[in-house]
């Protein structure tokens, strides 16, 4: 079942290591281009110079999820380069090494990561998908 994102524009946050990485990477073998979304740009740039033939298959772009506003300049940016998107990839998480004993803050980043940044890709890649007006999918990493 080669090419099965053929032609589709694909977006995966926490895409420059692990799971999110893999993704990138299959999407990119299965036809889709792809954009790596994380805070690690000297790895992002790396994946996407390796796999990205001069930039015609993957892009890399600093995203940190839980910023609002970076979310609108990230589609936009998407969409500059691709010209539409298809699938967004709520990959990016965090696990805090400890117990209950933990800061409240350090919980509330784990949330604000793990739920806004989903909350907030999810809603803007919905904007998105519908002004490019092609079908869509979301898929969430939990």
């Amino acid at each position: 079942m080669a090419g099965r994102v053929e032609g589709k524009v694909a977006f995966v946050t926490g895409g420059a290591s692990g799971l999110g990485e893999a993704m990138v990477r299959l999407l990119v073998a299965e036809g889709a281009r792809v954009v790596i979304a994380d805070l690690s740009r000297d790895r992002g740039e790396a994946i996407a110079a390796e796999i990205g033939e001069g930039g015609a298959k993957a892009r890399f772009i600093e995203l940190d999820v839980v910023d609002e506003a970076g979310w609108g300049r990230a589609m936009d940016e998407t969409v500059a380069w691709a010209g539409k998107l298809n699938v967004l990839v709520n990959n990016a998480g965090i696990a805090l090494p400890g117990d209950m004993e933990m800061e409240f803050t350090l919980w509330r980043k784990m949330l604000a990561v793990n739920l806004d940044g989903t909350f907030l890709g999810t809603r803007a890649a919905i904007r998105t998908i519908t002004r490019c007006g092609e079908a869509g999918s979301l898929l969430n990493i939990s």
